[in-house]
């Protein structure tokens, strides 16, 4: 239904510009007992803001230009001030010093302070090789991060970023087609050289380059970062740091930043600073895949949906008939919910929730009630269905895992594309408009069918403090940036504790909180103001209850400040029926208690396809029939700082 407001973009609780016939049609009442609706204004995250894993591989020439132009020893100075501002909990690093060979400093990607602090000095005594070798340094890091990507878990590899830190004293020595045309018994240099090079090495790309050595560096950075992303990673952004005048150089390492969607650095060997980069600024921004929701409790049968007390996918009633406890998700305890084992009776003799089952497919796992994706479903469930214990949404098509368990639709096929009673509306549609996707009834659907309206406001570019939570029971809600974007924070654990600060500062010294002016005391719950004579400004919102217990040591932590891009929209979704629910024995007290999920899945823009990463907001609203609602309202509001990320 069009409303001639909307692009007001007034949000619907005001409506000051718009009656509710106008927004509800005239047949429509706002607040119905038995319907409720969501609405928010809301944002992709910032990946840099959530804590995800960052990796940061940073490739040191070693060449004789390296060592004679920094004599000093300068690059250990930017090495160890780079080290110093990504050293959170969720920082590793890997280095690598070009030369002949590639040498491999440490296996892997590390934050071992002993490993680090070993692979400085050998950089520090390392002497001035003769060569430089680009492609090989090249095969090194890719292998390095290809590895590293295929040995974490899906859930965590769709989180992590990589960033590489390539710096070079000057051009590939010697350029790749001298040592090849002589290995051929060709004269480098040659037109006969060039061309068998550009023949064995470019001939299937069209049209023909004129500069075949070139174009191979570029593309094997465009191949690493598109295998990061086919692989399941968030992303790479490779960044290049040019310390000579030489325009091959230049040339070169433009293409691989460019083809890295990085910057390319024009430093000398005494002049290298890795702050010219932002580290922390992820490749792609995050935007909205998909929002769902499930009211975990009503499932629709027959006419009308129904209740389902303990949200395990099968109906009050069907419970009744099968003899299991419509008030107990696992009636036989065993581990996997009766609307699992009722889905799979047929398939095999295990399967039956009125008798405890001991399952081959978790006979293997170390804690099968584990659930390491946060989604709902335990891992001898997620073995059972064949899903993913790591990925909410195992099938990337961008409904969880839960929701399509527990709705009847196939959580390891892509939704979108089949359409199982054959009405026109696929899967995917009918299990997030809440209906069922194995009966076709477009009358009914058309009354219960759950309506969604997002609409985009754009990206959004903020000003915000990474980390966002720096300690227990301490968010940062807003910055403003003064003469310099790095802050250092210390909590003592004093009785109460005291919070310190200082800008321009990646460590506070010693007795810091106990500054007047710059430290002070958490005593009561709410907002606080952190000043800096450099004109610097954060806002942070305390919670007592969640500091750490007196007598904690003092903590100290970096925090920058950067502006990040989020894509923005207006969402609503309306017609959520709400049925009357059993009592649960552990539940809340009463009858009629639903459980409504809302859940917000963002992919990076480069990867639309990717792994899902879901932020949700779980909401419990009574019905108690006739016409009982708890909350009594039309829309529940939803914010940003509601949603809850499911990432372990």
């Amino acid at each position: 239904m069009t409303r001639a407001c909307l692009p007001l973009l007034v949000p619907l609780a005001l409506g000051a510009a718009c009656t509710d016939a106008d927004l509800y049609g005239n047949n429509y009442t706002p607040n119905q007992p038995n319907r409720i609706s969501f609405e928010g204004d809301l944002c992709t995250d910032d990946p840099a803001a959530i804590a995800f894993p960052q990796k940061t591989l940073v490739v040191m020439d070693g060449s004789g230009d390296m060592v004679g132009g920094d004599p000093a020893g300068h690059r250990i100075n930017a090495l160890n001030a780079f080290l110093g501002r990504h050293s959170g909990l969720n920082q590793q690093v890997s280095l690598l010093l070009m030369g002949t060979e590639t040498r491999i400093l440490f296996p892997g990607f590390s934050s071992d302070s002993v490993q680090i602090q070993a692979a400085l000095e050998a950089i520090s005594a390392s002497v001035g090789q003769a060569q430089r070798n680009y492609l090989d340094t090249l095969r090194v890091v890719s292998t390095i991060i290809e590895d590293d990507l295929l040995a974490a878990d899906t859930g965590t590899r769709s989180r992590t970023r990589y960033t590489v830190l390539f710096v070079a004293a000057g051009p590939p020595a010697p350029s790749l087609p001298t040592p090849w045309c002589i290995s051929q018994g060709l004269t480098p240099g040659t037109t006969q050289c060039q061309d068998a090079f550009t023949a064995g090495f470019c001939s299937t790309i069209t049209p023909k380059p004129t500069d075949c050595e070139r174009l191979l560096y570029g593309n094997t950075v465009a191949d690493l970062r598109s295998y990061v992303t086919n692989n399941g990673g968030q992303g790479l952004v490779f960044h290049t740091f040019d310390l000579s005048a030489d325009q091959r150089a230049q040339e070169i390492l433009g293409d691989m930043a460019t083809a890295g969607v990085g910057q390319e650095v024009s430093q000398t060997p005494a002049t290298l600073d890795f702050s010219a980069v932002d580290v922390d600024q992820p490749g792609s921004r995050l935007v909205l895949r998909n929002l769902v929701v499930m009211n975990s409790n009503a499932l629709l049968r027959g006419p009308a949906p129904v209740p389902d007390s303990d949200g395990d996918g099968l109906s009050d009633d069907e419970e009744a008939q099968l003899g299991t406890d419509p008030l107990n998700p696992d009636t036989d305890g065993d581990g996997v919910g009766d609307g699992i084992e009722a889905r799979l009776a047929s398939t095999g003799s295990e399967f039956d929730p009125l008798v405890p089952g001991t399952f081959n497919a978790c006979a293997n796992l170390t804690d099968p009630l584990a659930d390491h994706d946060l989604d709902g479903l335990n891992d001898c469930e997620e073995a059972i269905l064949r899903t993913d214990p790591y990925l909410a949404d195992s099938d990337r098509d961008g409904i969880p895992d839960l929701v399509e368990v527990r709705l009847g639709s196939n959580p390891l096929v892509d939704d979108r594309l089949i359409d199982s009673d054959q009405d026109g509306i696929t899967n995917g549609d009918e299990v997030k408009e809440g209906l069922d996707p194995w009966t076709d009834d477009s009358s009914r659907d058309l009354e219960y069918a759950y309506q969604y309206r997002i609409l985009d406001q754009g990206a959004t570019t903020r000003l915000e403090a990474t980390p966002t939570d720096p300690f227990p029971g301490v968010h940062i809600v807003s910055a403003k940036l003064g003469m310099s974007s790095v802050w250092a924070l210390r909590l003592s654990g004093e009785t109460p504790p005291r919070l310190a600060w200082a800008e321009n500062a990646s460590t506070l010294p010693v007795g810091a909180e106990d500054d007047p002016n710059a430290s002070i005391a958490l005593t009561s719950a709410g907002e606080l103001t952190l000043n800096t004579p450099e004109g610097g400004q954060l806002v942070v919102n305390v919670d007592p209850p969640l500091l750490p217990p007196p007598g904690s040591p003092s903590t100290d932590v970096r925090v920058l400040l950067r502006n990040t891009l989020r894509t923005c929209f207006h969402m609503d979704v309306r017609n959520i029926t709400l049925v009357e629910t059993g009592e649960l024995p552990t539940g809340r007290p009463g009858r009629g208690w639903n459980t409504l999920m809302l859940y917000v899945g963002e992919v990076p823009l480069d990867s639309p396809n990717g792994n899902t990463i879901f932020k949700a907001l779980t909401s419990p609203v009574r019905f108690v029939a006739p016409d009982s609602k708890t909350p009594d309202v039309a829309f529940i509001h939803v914010t940003d700082d509601d949603l809850v990320l499911l990432a372990p």
